[in-house]
């Protein structure tokens, strides 16, 4: 029996070799690789593939996706392997059930160690519609310059942190302020930033909704992220709005409540993340698919502590706005941003595998259940 350590991998090109294979041996088929129009670091070549596990005329489907936030993929990549080389679809699923498994979204992001698209877009703030205006952050606009300054040095951050934390009348920047985490349209430079326009990820996900999942007549989705919450924690995370679908039937915790949501907003005086980010990947399958019972969102896993997280990705935001991308600084922080969303504790693997392969099988068992 393979070792958990096997489904994961050092490098988008490795998990994307075993990603193919694993597919291939569990009986599934690649349906569709789209090309990106870049290279990777190494030179090669950067796709999303689409994998297919179950009869083509399956009405009830699952929808797993991977590197939606680039590095998260390593995850993602690690749990889809786990599910497929174990195969749980033969043991799972019920005939009338398929299983699409989307692998690295944003492939860019993954193969170079990054959060973002090739162009500096959080890909899960940028299903908005573009036709209209765009979201408004006023608390990021208001604070930009804090969240994201100009300067890396231990007195401008203690500077930039004391604004933050003094603008929300908190103690300490141990937490996720709208301005530091809630999505941002005025600049292309910064952190969390939405998108001008659909980027190339955004529009290939579309093609695999309208192509994959259109026909069906119930859809679930797990999108798979890490970066908060308890080392190890996957936390599923439907925020009380349109993708929750039966997420609460289905699964044996989901968080927050609409009550804990009303909750916090009454104490803090701010939303919660999950039901204030614009623009999520969930929304738009839902909003792409009317008619069918969507059930859509999120695993959250955890890794290290909120601050040092938040802290890699303004650092590597600085270092691709104002510093040199092939510095020692830049290398160190590119090695902070990878543990912050990929740890290199052996027991995570474990943790977020096992725990993957429990919230599919109750997605399965919801789904027979519809």
């Amino acid at each position: 029996m393979p070792s958990v350590a096997s489904f994961f991998s050092d490098s988008y090109a490795e998990a994307r070799e075993k990603f193919l294979k694993a597919t291939e041996a569990a009986g599934g088929q690649i349906v569709e690789s789209f090309a990106h129009l870049m290279k990777g670091p190494d030179g090669g070549a950067l796709a999303t593939d689409v994998a297919w596990i179950g009869p083509r005329s399956a009405r009830k489907r699952l929808l797993l996706t991977s590197s939606t936030h680039g590095i998260e993929g390593y995850c993602g990549s690690g749990c889809q392997i786990s599910w497929l080389e174990n195969r749980h679809y033969d043991r799972d699923a019920k005939p009338d059930t398929a299983v699409i498994l989307v692998h690295a979204i944003n492939p860019h992001g993954f193969a170079y160690g990054r959060r973002v698209t090739e162009d500096n877009v959080d890909l899960n703030r940028n299903f908005v519609d573009f036709s209209k205006p765009l979201p408004k952050n006023v608390d990021y606009e208001a604070l930009q310059d804090h969240v994201n300054p100009k300067e890396w040095t231990p007195e401008a951050l203690a500077k930039a942190d004391r604004a933050i934390a003094e603008y929300y009348k908190m103690p300490n920047t141990d937490f996720l302020p709208r301005a530091v985490h809630g999505g941002q349209y005025v600049n292309d430079k910064g952190t969390y930033f939405g998108g001008f326009k659909a980027t190339w990820s955004n529009a290939t996900l579309r093609a695999i909704v309208e192509k994959y999942l259109k026909g069906a007549t119930d859809v679930g989705v797990i999108d798979y992220h890490t970066g908060l919450g308890p080392l190890g924690h996957g936390d599923m995370i439907y925020g009380g709005r349109s993708g929750e679908g039966k997420a609460r039937q289905w699964w044996d915790h989901v968080t927050p409540t609409a009550e804990e949501l009303k909750a916090e907003k009454d104490r803090t005086g701010t939303e919660h993340l999950a039901n204030a980010i614009p623009g999520t990947l969930s929304e738009a399958i839902v909003a792409s698919l009317p008619g069918v019972n969507v059930t859509a969102g999120g695993i959250e896993y955890g890794t290290h502590d909120i601050h040092t997280v938040l802290k890699s990705l303004r650092a590597d935001n600085w270092v691709h706005t104002y510093g040199d991308p092939k510095s020692a600084f830049a290398r160190e922080t590119s090695a902070l941003v990878r543990e912050m969303f990929y740890p290199s504790v052996f027991e995570w693997k474990i943790m977020v595998a096992s725990r993957s392969n429990d919230v599919i099988c109750q997605a399965l068992r919801g789904l027979a259940a519809a």
